[in-house]
């Protein structure tokens, strides 16, 4: 009795110490590297899942202030020049605004997709005027 009452214990801590690892990887979020210059996006990671949670490190690699947002792309006859600022922060999932981002800065945010989006459905962006213009946009998936 005492050699199962030894093995009952060994297998309810090896148990707690499991979940408790586990519980602790599972609210890690994954971290993603996104550097910013004239006029482009580098990303470390473009393709995400629903439910995980990511942490994104933002850093201004240009000459000039940027931004960074998660967004629907803007149709071509657009462009953004009918749309002010204050619009396309309302469309965006998360930003860094460029008050926050002037040359040299690293920002950071969190964000968790909760719907998946195919390719070409959303993107990183920045909208500091004429930028998006530029090119800077990078495409992004969701799964």
């Amino acid at each position: 009795m005492f050699v199962f009452r030894k093995i009952f214990i060994v297998l309810v801590v090896a148990g707690l110490l499991l979940t408790a690892c586990g519980g602790q990887a599972a609210g890690q979020p994954v971290e993603v590297q996104i550097t910013l210059t004239e006029f482009g996006i580098v990303s470390s990671v473009t393709d995400f899942k629903t439910g995980v949670p990511y942490h994104f490190v933002v850093t201004n690699e240009g000459t000039v202030e940027h931004e960074i947002m998660i967004m629907p792309p803007l149709k071509e006859d657009a462009m953004g020049m009918a749309m002010d600022m204050g619009e396309l922060d309302e469309m965006a999932l998360a930003m860094i605004e460029a008050s926050e981002l002037p040359v040299g800065a690293t920002a950071s945010f969190d964000y968790t997709f909760t719907e998946a989006a195919p390719s070409g459905a959303l993107e990183f962006a920045c909208h500091t005027p004429g930028h998006y213009e530029a090119g800077m946009k990078l495409p992004l998936t969701v799964k």
